[in-house]
């Protein structure tokens, strides 16, 4: 029977075993504890990265939330069967077929990344991450945080419902240095106007159609 593979083939096959090397009493090889500490860093920036560039108009501390929510000990453990037979097999393999706690599998996948980013880089750890993580796991913590992920495609569903009519938006002014610009834009439907800054003219008049959305949808409930 043919052993099962991960999409990515390490290099240094050192590294793999390491990785996926439990914690246990008078073990004489390298544990993957020094590895987890790594793949927690690099699973946090690459989680970041995705949260920022999807959601432009949420906050520093919804993103918080969202993170949070992704990285848990139960939200990691609920995605271990993403990593298919390779990653049992090897836990299984590398620990003699010992038992271990649930939290010891959580751990090996933040090990499994650190391990990418080791021998192969950044895109080594992405192979693992878009692995871990699909649109649909981006779509669900938005949906349980309350963060929409398309506020124009809201409001404009809601103007064709509720006003027969598209909304209007504005770019009301550029500033700052061109290496780090803010833009202030302006969204109009029906007569009534909210305003949104963000670090692109996109963020801008989505937090714009964010904040006339709820004003809107507030007064026809």
């Amino acid at each position: 029977m043919r052993k099962a593979e991960f999409p990515y083939t390490f290099k240094d096959y050192a590294l793999l075993k390491t990785a996926l090397t439990v914690p246990a009493p008078n073990r004489q090889e390298p544990d993957n504890q020094r590895l987890e500490y790594l793949g927690d860093a690099v699973l946090e920036l690459l989680i970041s990265d995705a949260l920022y560039r999807r959601y432009p108009d949420a906050s520093e501390g919804v993103l918080t939330d969202m993170r949070l929510h992704l990285v848990s000990g139960r939200g990691l453990l609920e995605r271990v069967p993403k990593l298919g037979a390779a990653f049992r097999e090897g836990l299984e393999r590398f620990n003699q077929h010992k038992t271990w706690k649930p939290k010891a599998e959580v751990d090996a996948i933040e090990a499994l990344i650190g391990a990418a980013w080791l021998d192969g880089g950044l895109p080594a750890a992405e192979v693992f991450f878009e692995l871990l993580f699909s649109e649909a796991d981006f779509q669900s913590v938005a949906h349980c945080t309350g963060v929409s992920d398309n506020p124009k495609g809201e409001l404009q569903q809601f103007a064709q419902q509720h006003y027969q009519t598209e909304p209007v938006y504005t770019l009301l002014e550029r500033s700052g240095p061109d290496h780090a610009p803010t833009f202030r834009a302006s969204v109009t439907l029906a007569g009534h106007t909210a305003e949104g800054t963000g670090a692109t003219r996109k963020a801008a008049e989505a937090i714009a159609a964010k904040a006339l959305f709820a004003q809107l949808s507030t007064s026809a409930s």
